[in-house]
């Protein structure tokens, strides 16, 4: 059989192939809305962090000048970088807090959009990934192109917003050039943070559409043909013609099965055609009378013939047969709302025994 090609991918994928490919690092997930997300817990973090990390640093930063040319201690090699790490460590723990921000939101994009997924097989190496053959295929595809189309589209978006925003921003801060440091700072910052906010606006609404985008790519490119599908349903849940086999094979059994039990039967009650229930009772054992062989059409024929073969009394009651059938189980009781119905044949079939046995002793 030839290969089927991409296009004869007509059907969609099953659960099985789905978690093959999510156990193969394959789901679809956008890049561009992590950094959407990133860039705007960043941009708000600073917003909100902004003036007491940089007060802090401030402060840091002109105590240690302080320290550095008062105290002897630093005078040396060992002094100064010990001076240095005590810096490092107080300015990492400021800025600490924007890290775990942006650290969570971005932990947070991915497990929003795939769950948590821990998988080494992207990374392991294989031969396709150093094929010149498959090489030339990525760059040529599909997702190639659309992988240009979008970060030219994403630049040019990016440009015209921070064009945008800091042609308003630049008359209102050149005129502060020989104002204080501190309120050029803060004109400087505000900026900054609206072309931030800006910029992650219009980048988390392209994500939204290339998340939108991915989701269409990765179904299309786990779809499945039509042999695929049927060559998992035999692998999941066997060959069809050979459960189709195994079930005749069950059938047939049970009704040999049934038909050695009509032997046994105290009674069958048939409709006379359409329906035979052949009913067996104890009073030592049972509870009630139970079914042992029921049919229609031909296979209640077939326990008619058995039963008179084997001279079990046939007792033709349709009402009784029909219901008997439709109510009742094979290998159970028969329903408490037939036990009057039935008891009364029971005590037919009983009595005419009884009659045939003093009819046959009476001629001996």
């Amino acid at each position: 059989m030839a290969e089927q090609t991409f296009g004869e991918r007509t059907e969609q994928a099953t659960h099985k192939r789905r978690d093959q490919a999510r156990r193969e690092g394959k789901v679809a997930r956008s890049t561009e809305l992590n950094q959407s997300l990133v860039l705007l817990a960043g941009v708000g973090a600073l917003a909100a962090l902004g003036g007491r990390m940089l007060g802090g640093i401030a402060a840091i930063m002109g105590g240690q000048f302080q320290q550095l040319g008062s105290a002897s201690s630093y005078a040396n090699e060992s002094g100064i970088y010990s001076m240095l790490v005590h810096t490092a460590g107080q300015v990492l723990m400021l800025l600490l807090p924007m890290a775990a921000v942006i650290a969570v939101v971005g932990l947070g994009s991915n497990v929003l959009q795939v769950g948590f997924l821990a998988t080494s097989r992207p990374v392991k190496p294989r031969l396709a990934a150093i094929s010149p053959v498959e090489g030339f295929k990525r760059i040529f595809s599909l997702r190639s192109g659309v992988e240009l189309l979008k970060a030219l589209f994403k630049v040019s978006i990016i440009g015209l917003v921070a064009w945008v925003t800091v042609k308003g921003d630049m008359d209102q801060i050149v005129p502060l050039a020989g104002a204080d440091g501190g309120l050029l700072l803060e004109k400087i910052g505000g900026a900054t943070v609206k072309l931030g906010l800006r910029v992650g606006t219009a980048l988390l609404v392209l994500a939204v559409l290339d998340y939108g985008y991915q989701r269409w790519e990765f179904e299309r490119s786990i779809r499945m043909t039509k042999q695929e599908v049927l060559d998992e349903q035999k692998q999941t849940e066997g060959d069809p013609l050979v459960k189709a086999r195994v079930r005749a094979l069950q059938r047939l059994m049970s009704r040999r099965r049934m038909m050695r039990d009509v032997r046994t039967a105290d009674v069958v009650i048939t409709n006379p055609t359409h329906y035979a229930v052949a009913l067996k009772y104890d009073r030592d054992s049972m509870a009630a009378p139970m079914v042992v062989a029921r049919g229609m059409r031909k296979l209640a024929l077939k326990i008619r013939e058995t039963a008179k073969e084997h001279n079990v009394p046939v007792v033709e009651d349709p009402p009784l047969a029909r219901i008997l059938y439709k109510e009742s189980r094979l290998g159970y009781p028969i329903p408490v709302s037939l036990y009057r119905a039935v008891a009364q044949v029971l005590a037919h079939v009983w009595r005419l025994r009884r009659q045939a046995s003093q009819a046959a002793e009476a001629g001996l």
